[in-house]
Protein backbone atom coordinates (compact mmCIF):
# COMPACT_ATOMS: atom_id res chain seq x y z
CA UNK A 1 0.00 0.00 0.00
CA UNK A 2 2.74 2.60 0.84
CA UNK A 3 4.07 1.47 -2.19
CA UNK A 4 1.54 2.80 -4.15
CA UNK A 5 0.72 6.03 -2.16
CA UNK A 6 4.59 7.18 -2.86
CA UNK A 7 3.76 6.34 -6.65
CA UNK A 8 0.50 8.56 -6.51
CA UNK A 9 2.23 11.48 -4.39
CA UNK A 10 5.33 12.19 -6.89
CA UNK A 11 3.45 11.78 -10.12
CA UNK A 12 2.23 15.31 -9.89
CA UNK A 13 4.83 17.50 -8.22
CA UNK A 14 5.03 20.67 -10.02
CA UNK A 15 8.63 19.98 -11.01
CA UNK A 16 8.79 18.34 -14.61
CA UNK A 17 9.42 21.56 -16.98
CA UNK A 18 10.95 21.21 -21.02
CA UNK A 19 13.67 24.12 -20.84
CA UNK A 20 16.03 25.41 -24.12
CA UNK A 21 17.36 28.71 -23.07
CA UNK A 22 17.27 30.52 -19.16
CA UNK A 23 17.96 33.78 -18.34
CA UNK A 24 20.54 35.77 -19.44
CA UNK A 25 22.26 33.31 -21.26
CA UNK A 26 22.32 32.00 -24.86
CA UNK A 27 20.95 28.51 -25.68
CA UNK A 28 21.64 25.21 -23.63
CA UNK A 29 22.06 21.61 -24.79
CA UNK A 30 20.03 20.06 -22.02
CA UNK A 31 20.67 16.94 -23.50
CA UNK A 32 24.24 17.04 -21.70
CA UNK A 33 23.14 18.89 -18.29
CA UNK A 34 25.22 20.51 -16.08
CA UNK A 35 24.41 22.57 -13.29
CA UNK A 36 24.68 26.30 -13.48
CA UNK A 37 26.19 28.50 -10.75
CA UNK A 38 25.25 31.92 -13.12
CA UNK A 39 22.13 32.97 -11.20
CA UNK A 40 22.79 36.56 -9.69
CA UNK A 41 18.82 36.86 -8.62
CA UNK A 42 16.39 39.11 -10.78
CA UNK A 43 14.20 42.10 -9.72
CA UNK A 44 10.53 41.70 -9.81
CA UNK A 45 10.39 43.92 -12.42
CA UNK A 46 11.80 42.07 -14.65
CA UNK A 47 9.98 38.66 -13.84
CA UNK A 48 6.56 40.94 -14.13
CA UNK A 49 7.93 41.53 -17.94
CA UNK A 50 8.03 37.96 -18.42
CA UNK A 51 4.62 37.21 -17.29
CA UNK A 52 3.07 40.42 -18.89
CA UNK A 53 4.29 38.95 -22.25
CA UNK A 54 6.69 42.27 -22.89
CA UNK A 55 9.32 40.98 -25.86
CA UNK A 56 8.80 37.16 -25.57
CA UNK A 57 11.75 35.77 -27.67
CA UNK A 58 9.99 33.94 -29.79
CA UNK A 59 12.02 31.35 -32.41
CA UNK A 60 9.74 29.07 -33.64
CA UNK A 61 6.57 28.48 -35.29
CA UNK A 62 5.56 26.73 -32.47
CA UNK A 63 6.36 29.63 -29.79
CA UNK A 64 4.77 32.38 -32.63
CA UNK A 65 1.51 29.85 -32.01
CA UNK A 66 1.24 29.50 -28.89
CA UNK A 67 1.86 33.34 -28.04
CA UNK A 68 -0.59 34.54 -30.23
CA UNK A 69 -2.93 31.89 -28.72
CA UNK A 70 -3.10 34.38 -25.68
CA UNK A 71 -2.71 37.63 -27.23
CA UNK A 72 -6.28 36.62 -28.96
CA UNK A 73 -7.79 36.22 -25.31
CA UNK A 74 -7.99 32.27 -25.12
CA UNK A 75 -6.89 29.96 -22.30
CA UNK A 76 -5.39 27.07 -23.84
CA UNK A 77 -5.77 23.71 -22.20
CA UNK A 78 -2.20 21.59 -22.69
CA UNK A 79 -2.71 17.84 -22.31
CA UNK A 80 -0.94 16.29 -19.82
CA UNK A 81 -0.78 12.46 -20.64
CA UNK A 82 2.03 9.66 -21.65
CA UNK A 83 3.39 11.34 -25.18
CA UNK A 84 3.48 14.86 -23.82
CA UNK A 85 5.66 13.70 -20.55
CA UNK A 86 7.89 11.50 -22.34
CA UNK A 87 7.92 12.22 -25.84
CA UNK A 88 9.64 15.35 -25.58
CA UNK A 89 13.49 15.51 -24.47
CA UNK A 90 15.17 16.69 -22.72
CA UNK A 91 15.34 13.24 -20.30
CA UNK A 92 13.13 13.04 -17.61
CA UNK A 93 15.99 12.61 -15.31
CA UNK A 94 18.13 15.41 -17.06
CA UNK A 95 15.03 17.31 -16.79
CA UNK A 96 14.39 16.79 -13.36
CA UNK A 97 18.11 17.55 -12.14
CA UNK A 98 18.13 20.81 -13.70
CA UNK A 99 14.97 21.97 -11.91
CA UNK A 100 16.59 21.29 -8.59
CA UNK A 101 19.98 22.53 -8.92
CA UNK A 102 19.01 25.48 -11.40
CA UNK A 103 17.79 28.80 -9.52
CA UNK A 104 16.56 30.98 -12.69
CA UNK A 105 13.31 32.61 -12.35
CA UNK A 106 12.66 32.15 -15.86
CA UNK A 107 13.81 31.13 -19.21
CA UNK A 108 13.18 31.46 -23.05
CA UNK A 109 10.95 28.79 -23.05
CA UNK A 110 9.66 26.51 -20.75
CA UNK A 111 6.85 24.46 -21.16
CA UNK A 112 5.49 22.59 -18.24
CA UNK A 113 5.11 19.33 -18.04
CA UNK A 114 2.68 17.86 -15.66
CA UNK A 115 1.17 21.51 -14.72
CA UNK A 116 0.91 22.76 -17.71
CA UNK A 117 -2.06 25.10 -17.27
CA UNK A 118 -1.92 27.84 -14.84
CA UNK A 119 -2.74 31.40 -13.75
CA UNK A 120 -0.11 33.90 -12.70
CA UNK A 121 -0.61 35.86 -9.02
CA UNK A 122 0.99 39.15 -8.70
CA UNK A 123 1.43 40.71 -5.28
CA UNK A 124 3.39 40.55 -1.64
CA UNK A 125 4.13 38.07 0.85
CA UNK A 126 3.51 39.67 4.74
CA UNK A 127 3.84 37.75 8.47
CA UNK A 128 2.49 40.30 10.37
CA UNK A 129 2.31 37.39 13.54
CA UNK A 130 4.93 36.60 16.15
CA UNK A 131 6.83 33.56 14.38
CA UNK A 132 10.03 31.53 16.27
CA UNK A 133 11.51 31.52 12.53
CA UNK A 134 14.26 32.92 10.84
CA UNK A 135 14.69 35.00 7.62
CA UNK A 136 10.90 36.05 5.91
CA UNK A 137 9.01 34.04 8.29
CA UNK A 138 9.91 36.52 10.94
CA UNK A 139 7.14 38.86 12.12
CA UNK A 140 7.80 42.05 9.87
CA UNK A 141 8.72 40.60 6.73
CA UNK A 142 7.30 41.93 3.49
CA UNK A 143 8.09 41.18 -0.02
CA UNK A 144 6.93 41.23 -2.92
CA UNK A 145 5.63 38.09 -4.17
CA UNK A 146 4.85 36.35 -7.78
CA UNK A 147 3.20 32.48 -7.94
CA UNK A 148 1.32 30.62 -10.10
CA UNK A 149 -1.74 28.42 -9.13
CA UNK A 150 -2.23 25.53 -11.15
CA UNK A 151 -3.85 21.52 -11.83
CA UNK A 152 -1.50 18.82 -10.94
CA UNK A 153 -2.34 16.75 -14.41
CA UNK A 154 -4.30 17.46 -17.48
CA UNK A 155 -7.75 18.28 -16.11
CA UNK A 156 -8.91 22.10 -15.57
CA UNK A 157 -12.33 22.50 -15.50
CA UNK A 158 -14.93 21.52 -12.09
CA UNK A 159 -16.68 18.65 -12.11
CA UNK A 160 -13.45 16.54 -12.85
CA UNK A 161 -11.20 15.60 -10.21
CA UNK A 162 -9.00 17.85 -9.97
CA UNK A 163 -5.30 18.68 -7.74
CA UNK A 164 -4.83 22.63 -7.01
CA UNK A 165 -0.88 23.67 -6.89
CA UNK A 166 0.39 26.75 -6.18
CA UNK A 167 3.86 27.43 -6.89
CA UNK A 168 5.66 30.87 -4.90
CA UNK A 169 8.10 32.85 -5.25
CA UNK A 170 8.99 35.64 -2.56
CA UNK A 171 11.41 38.95 -3.58
CA UNK A 172 12.93 40.00 -0.18
CA UNK A 173 12.32 43.36 -1.11
CA UNK A 174 9.42 46.07 -1.48
CA UNK A 175 11.78 47.77 -4.31
CA UNK A 176 10.49 46.55 -7.62
CA UNK A 177 13.53 47.28 -9.80
CA UNK A 178 16.08 46.35 -6.94
CA UNK A 179 17.75 43.08 -8.05
CA UNK A 180 17.58 40.03 -5.83
CA UNK A 181 18.18 36.85 -5.35
CA UNK A 182 14.37 34.89 -4.49
CA UNK A 183 12.97 32.39 -2.63
CA UNK A 184 10.91 29.56 -3.84
CA UNK A 185 8.14 27.18 -2.19
CA UNK A 186 5.43 24.54 -3.48
CA UNK A 187 2.24 24.20 -2.21
CA UNK A 188 -0.39 21.66 -3.39
CA UNK A 189 -4.02 20.16 -2.16
CA UNK A 190 -4.38 16.59 -3.46
CA UNK A 191 -1.83 15.53 -6.04
CA UNK A 192 -4.85 13.09 -7.90
CA UNK A 193 -7.03 15.35 -7.52
CA UNK A 194 -10.55 15.86 -5.60
CA UNK A 195 -14.22 16.96 -6.98
CA UNK A 196 -13.59 19.91 -4.99
CA UNK A 197 -15.78 23.12 -6.59
CA UNK A 198 -13.20 25.32 -6.66
CA UNK A 199 -9.94 26.54 -6.04
CA UNK A 200 -10.70 28.77 -3.19
CA UNK A 201 -12.26 26.21 -1.44
CA UNK A 202 -8.84 24.93 -0.56
CA UNK A 203 -6.08 24.56 1.25
CA UNK A 204 -2.46 23.21 0.00
CA UNK A 205 0.84 21.98 1.81
CA UNK A 206 4.36 21.05 1.20
CA UNK A 207 3.30 17.95 1.56
CA UNK A 208 -0.02 16.98 0.29
CA UNK A 209 -2.32 13.91 0.69
CA UNK A 210 -1.91 11.68 -3.01
CA UNK A 211 -5.42 10.61 -2.70
CA UNK A 212 -6.05 7.84 -5.85
CA UNK A 213 -7.22 8.03 -9.68
CA UNK A 214 -6.77 4.34 -11.15
CA UNK A 215 -6.10 5.95 -14.63
CA UNK A 216 -3.01 7.66 -13.89
CA UNK A 217 -1.26 4.65 -12.05
CA UNK A 218 0.22 3.84 -15.41
CA UNK A 219 1.93 6.98 -15.54
CA UNK A 220 3.14 7.49 -12.42
CA UNK A 221 5.19 4.02 -12.50
CA UNK A 222 7.18 5.58 -15.37
CA UNK A 223 7.48 8.99 -13.57
CA UNK A 224 7.87 7.61 -10.10
CA UNK A 225 11.28 5.45 -10.72
CA UNK A 226 12.88 8.49 -12.51
CA UNK A 227 12.06 11.07 -9.98
CA UNK A 228 13.66 8.81 -7.11
CA UNK A 229 16.85 9.74 -8.86
CA UNK A 230 17.03 13.27 -8.43
CA UNK A 231 15.55 13.95 -5.10
CA UNK A 232 15.61 11.29 -2.09
CA UNK A 233 12.23 12.52 -1.33
CA UNK A 234 10.09 14.20 -4.21
CA UNK A 235 6.68 14.03 -2.46
CA UNK A 236 8.18 16.60 0.61
CA UNK A 237 9.37 20.57 -0.51
CA UNK A 238 10.91 21.71 2.24
CA UNK A 239 10.57 25.99 2.75
CA UNK A 240 14.10 26.31 4.55
CA UNK A 241 14.58 28.67 1.41
CA UNK A 242 12.31 31.29 3.01
CA UNK A 243 13.79 30.35 5.85
CA UNK A 244 17.42 31.82 4.51
CA UNK A 245 15.87 34.59 2.90
CA UNK A 246 17.80 37.86 3.66
CA UNK A 247 19.23 35.67 7.42
CA UNK A 248 22.59 36.53 8.84
CA UNK A 249 21.79 34.46 12.27
CA UNK A 250 20.44 30.58 12.71
CA UNK A 251 17.89 29.56 10.52
CA UNK A 252 15.02 27.94 11.49
CA UNK A 253 12.35 27.12 9.30
CA UNK A 254 8.72 25.15 10.10
CA UNK A 255 8.32 21.56 8.71
CA UNK A 256 4.77 22.06 6.54
CA UNK A 257 3.57 25.28 5.39
CA UNK A 258 -0.46 25.55 4.63
CA UNK A 259 -1.88 28.38 1.82
CA UNK A 260 -5.58 28.33 1.83
CA UNK A 261 -7.32 31.83 0.78
CA UNK A 262 -9.56 33.88 2.79
CA UNK A 263 -13.19 32.37 3.70
CA UNK A 264 -14.38 35.87 3.23
CA UNK A 265 -13.88 36.30 -0.55
CA UNK A 266 -16.41 36.55 -3.10
CA UNK A 267 -16.59 33.12 -4.62
CA UNK A 268 -18.15 32.62 -8.13
CA UNK A 269 -19.28 29.67 -10.37
CA UNK A 270 -16.44 29.75 -13.15
CA UNK A 271 -15.82 26.06 -14.50
CA UNK A 272 -12.24 26.38 -15.10
CA UNK A 273 -10.19 27.59 -12.58
CA UNK A 274 -8.70 30.16 -14.33
CA UNK A 275 -11.27 31.75 -15.12
CA UNK A 276 -12.11 31.51 -11.57
CA UNK A 277 -8.91 33.31 -10.42
CA UNK A 278 -9.99 35.93 -12.59
CA UNK A 279 -13.21 36.70 -11.98
CA UNK A 280 -12.43 36.58 -8.12
CA UNK A 281 -9.68 39.39 -8.65
CA UNK A 282 -12.71 41.50 -10.39
CA UNK A 283 -15.31 40.27 -7.34
CA UNK A 284 -13.02 41.46 -4.42
CA UNK A 285 -10.55 44.18 -3.80
CA UNK A 286 -7.73 41.34 -3.37
CA UNK A 287 -7.56 37.75 -2.97
CA UNK A 288 -6.37 36.93 0.48
CA UNK A 289 -4.45 34.00 1.07
CA UNK A 290 -3.37 32.52 4.75
CA UNK A 291 -0.11 31.42 5.53
CA UNK A 292 -0.84 28.79 8.24
CA UNK A 293 2.53 26.50 9.64
CA UNK A 294 2.99 23.84 11.68
CA UNK A 295 6.01 21.44 13.42
CA UNK A 296 3.35 18.89 14.74
CA UNK A 297 0.65 17.87 11.56
CA UNK A 298 1.34 17.54 8.05
CA UNK A 299 -2.75 17.32 7.74
CA UNK A 300 -4.38 20.03 6.01
CA UNK A 301 -8.03 19.69 7.75
CA UNK A 302 -6.36 19.07 11.14
CA UNK A 303 -6.16 20.99 14.28
CA UNK A 304 -2.43 22.50 15.33
CA UNK A 305 -2.00 25.44 12.43
CA UNK A 306 -0.82 28.56 13.13
CA UNK A 307 -1.31 31.13 11.02
CA UNK A 308 1.37 33.89 10.63
CA UNK A 309 0.75 36.13 8.02
CA UNK A 310 -0.99 35.98 4.31
CA UNK A 311 -0.32 36.69 0.34
CA UNK A 312 -2.21 39.37 -0.98
CA UNK A 313 -2.80 39.69 -4.19
CA UNK A 314 -3.89 42.53 -6.13
CA UNK A 315 -3.21 41.25 -9.95
CA UNK A 316 -4.18 37.93 -11.63
CA UNK A 317 -3.10 37.31 -15.44
CA UNK A 318 -3.32 34.40 -17.71
CA UNK A 319 -0.33 34.68 -20.34
CA UNK A 320 2.46 33.07 -22.38
CA UNK A 321 5.01 33.97 -20.08
CA UNK A 322 3.13 32.25 -17.22
CA UNK A 323 2.67 29.22 -18.55
CA UNK A 324 5.95 28.62 -21.25
CA UNK A 325 8.61 30.77 -19.52
CA UNK A 326 8.30 31.45 -15.71
CA UNK A 327 10.43 28.99 -13.34
CA UNK A 328 9.84 28.20 -9.69
CA UNK A 329 13.57 26.52 -8.44
CA UNK A 330 12.48 23.27 -6.27
CA UNK A 331 15.08 23.04 -3.30
CA UNK A 332 15.95 19.47 -2.34
CA UNK A 333 15.15 18.05 1.08
CA UNK A 334 18.28 18.33 2.09
CA UNK A 335 19.14 22.58 1.45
Amino acid sequence: MKKWILITAILSLPWLFQAQTCQGSSQQDFSSYQPSTSYQGSSFQQVLKVISDANAPLKSKKELDEFAAYKSGQLPHYPVNAMTVFSSSPALLKDAQRTVSERHDYYDYLPKKLHANGVCLIGEWQVDQPSVYSGYFKQGSRGLFIGRASVTMNEIHRGSKRGFGFAEKIFPTLNESEIVKTANFFTVDVMLGTNTDRILETAMTNEPESGFNFSALGLGLRVASTLKKADENPSFRPVTPVAKLNESGSVKNPHWIRVSAARNLVKNDQIDFRSEILQAMKDNPELVFNIDVSDTVSDRKAEGWTRIGSIKIRKALVSYGCDRQLHFAHPRLVD
